[in-house]
């Protein structure tokens, strides 16, 4: 009687083991590189979003200064007095304009500078750059609260 020899089932757990850790580095690799194109689709969305928000100022601005232009021009609103109001939403749909266009240059400069730092793994938020714009426009808004008022 001849006794079979014993298959090695030690090599046959360890080819098992590699393969399945080649299985799950490969799996990570394609969890990495689809967490950063979401990254990037989220700068991207961002980006558009200031710029949407870039374009209603520069329009809303547009529309106020030349609408004013044309109510000083025509001579019978001045019968009520309106012309200093209209002079005032002259200047602030000028203002409305040249911060809409800041507002567009700062998307663009902040969309390369995300996009650099997602590629090298280093983004950081912009809390200060944010923090700023955001007081400013909430002095804006006052400001044309009391405009309004007075």
């Amino acid at each position: 009687m001849e006794i079979e020899p014993k298959k090695d089932t030690s090599t046959d757990l360890a080819q098992q083991r590699t393969t399945m850790a080649v299985d799950r580095t490969g799996m990570a690799e394609d969890r990495t590189s689809l967490a950063t194109a979401r990254s990037h689709l989220a700068n991207e969305r961002t980006h558009l979003a200031y710029m949407r928000t870039g374009i209603s100022l520069v329009s809303l601005g547009i529309t106020m200064n030349r609408f004013s232009w044309f109510m000083m021009d025509n001579k019978s609103i001045s019968r009520f007095g309106g012309i200093g109001f209209l002079n005032d939403a002259k200047n602030i749909g000028l203002g409305m304009v040249i911060l809409g266009s800041a507002m567009l240059v700062w998307s663009l400069f902040r969309y390369n500078s995300a996009t650099t730092a997602i590629n090298n793994f280093q983004y950081q938020p912009a809390h200060r750059s944010v923090l700023i714009f955001t007081l400013v426009l909430i002095l804006l808004g006052v400001g044309s609260t009391i405009w309004l008022i007075v």
